[in-house]
């Protein structure tokens, strides 16, 4: 009788069990004594995937870009010289650009070929991309390196776009400026060095179109 008893009650384990797996719910209940045993265990639902994101999202491009930092300020563009200088006038002046006028702006580590006093191949492309960038009345955003001023007195800064472009960076990456170390102001030289080389291995802009 106990062997019987115990079989008997192995046959409703499984059968109870086997039959709980498509809906996730097992239900043993063993023989006379109504002792019942009930799982509630959701056997078809995928577990949690693990996060990868070790800290806030900057919402920029995958590309090792900079983001706009907090302290640049905002200026109009008035004129796209060429593909590494513009004029622009500043919103609201400060201690950086304490004047209202329009100021010459040289792009920090970045020299596009010249289009003055003789083009120079893909000189006409570099400028059209940076006007596409920073169209005239469009606003673009200002940080400084550790100089603000060149031989020439033009303004030495970063630029971004107002949805947040690096403009140096783009410029490099599209083959229409090679990166250009002149210190101190050397923040971004190792990037814009970077995209320079992927930039030739790939052929683009200038790199495939000026050999």
């Amino acid at each position: 009788m106990v062997l019987a008893g115990i079989l008997v009650f192995v046959v409703a384990v499984t059968w109870q069990g086997t039959s709980g797996l498509d809906d996730g719910e097992w239900d043993f209940r063993g023989g006379r004594r109504g002792i019942g045993v009930k799982f509630d265990k959701h056997l078809n639902e995928p577990l949690p995937t693990p996060s990868t994101q070790t800290g806030p999202s900057s919402g920029g491009p995958d590309d090792g870009a900079p983001s706009r930092p907090g302290t640049a300020f905002a200026l109009t563009v008035t004129y796209v010289y060429d593909g590494d200088t513009i004029q622009a006038r500043v919103v609201e002046p400060d201690d950086t650009v304490t004047t209202a006028d329009p100021i010459r702006i040289r792009l920090i580590g970045v020299d596009a070929p010249e289009g003055t006093p003789i083009a120079e191949c893909w000189a006409e492309e570099a400028r059209s991309h940076l006007a596409a960038l920073l169209p005239e009345g469009s606003r673009v955003w200002a940080a400084p390196d550790a100089e603000t001023r060149d031989d020439f007195d033009r303004r030495l800064f970063n630029l971004w776009t107002d949805d947040g472009r690096f403009v140096n960076l783009e410029l490099v990456k599209a083959g229409d400026a090679e990166a250009m170390r002149v210190w101190p102001n050397v923040a971004f030289h190792s990037l814009l060095a970077g995209a320079q080389a992927e930039a030739e291995a790939s052929g683009a802009g200038r790199w495939s179109a000026c050999r």
